[in-house]
Parts: structure tokens; sequence; C-alpha cells
């Protein structure tokens, strides 16, 4: 990604994850089939964990984040 995104924050306790990864992912809906890659066949999300309490959470990576 170009531009820096903010920190995401575990929503189950509100500590800063940390970035694993980007990966293509096959879309589960007609609204994400929408926003299909079409070079990669798939769409691209952030992957992340939380170093407190071990949670995980995916966002897209093409969308602005702001939060």
């Amino acid at each position: 990604m170009a531009e820096k995104r903010k920190k995401l924050l575990c929503p189950k306790c509100g500590a800063a994850m940390n970035h694993h990864a980007e990966k293509v992912v096959l879309p589960l809906d007609p609204q994400e089939s929408a926003r299909v890659d079409p070079a990669l066949g798939g769409l691209v999300e952030d992957f992340h964990s939380c170093p407190n309490c071990g949670n995980s959470e995916a966002r897209d990576a093409t969308l602005p984040f702001h939060a």
C-alpha cells in the first residue's frame, strides 16, 4: 500500500494489532464479487493479530480505513 494506514485496534481489548500479511481471498457474496481484482482473481485483505489477547482480524486492503 502506498499510503500509511492507521493501526487496527483490537475490537476485543483495544490494543494496537500487528499487521502480518496481505492475502488474496475469494469473494463470499455479490457485493464482494464487485470488488474483485481481475488480475488476482480475488479480494486483497490485510490480516492482523493482537499481541495482547491473541484475537485475529482481517480488513479489505483496498478500502480506506478511518477508525
